[in-house]
């Protein structure tokens, strides 16, 4: 998917353009954390947007500043073990599936089961 066809599926899931590919990377987080700048290089995404988000992430309750700072003094986060992150990985693999015209999708009331 493009990058405009991301932000839209974003907003209308989430409500906010950014939320799911920033999610998707946090989720991505070997050791459940990152910091600000990681996510914006990982990403391409302005640290303005980032902490926009983040912020309502922490109000969701879903991360955290864990106190820790790197030696440049870089505030460094953590994600809560929540069911929230694995959604936000098959939403991106679904929207990826979408674009490579493999998405199969499958609906209660689907005969085929």
């Amino acid at each position: 998917m493009t990058t405009e066809q991301i932000e839209e599926l974003s907003k209308g899931v989430f409500g906010s353009g950014h939320m799911l590919t920033l999610m998707a990377e946090i989720a991505r987080s070997e050791t459940g954390k990152f910091s600000t700048p990681a996510l914006a290089a990982s990403t391409g995404l302005p640290t303005s947007s980032i902490h926009t988000v983040l912020s309502r992430l922490k109000r969701a309750n879903l991360v955290r500043r864990t106190g820790e700072v790197t030696s440049d003094r870089i505030a460094i986060y953590e994600r809560r073990v929540h069911p929230t992150w694995e959604y936000a990985l098959q939403l991106e693999a679904e929207a990826d599936a979408e674009a490579a015209g493999t998405l199969a999708l499958h609906w209660s009331s689907d005969p085929r089961g």
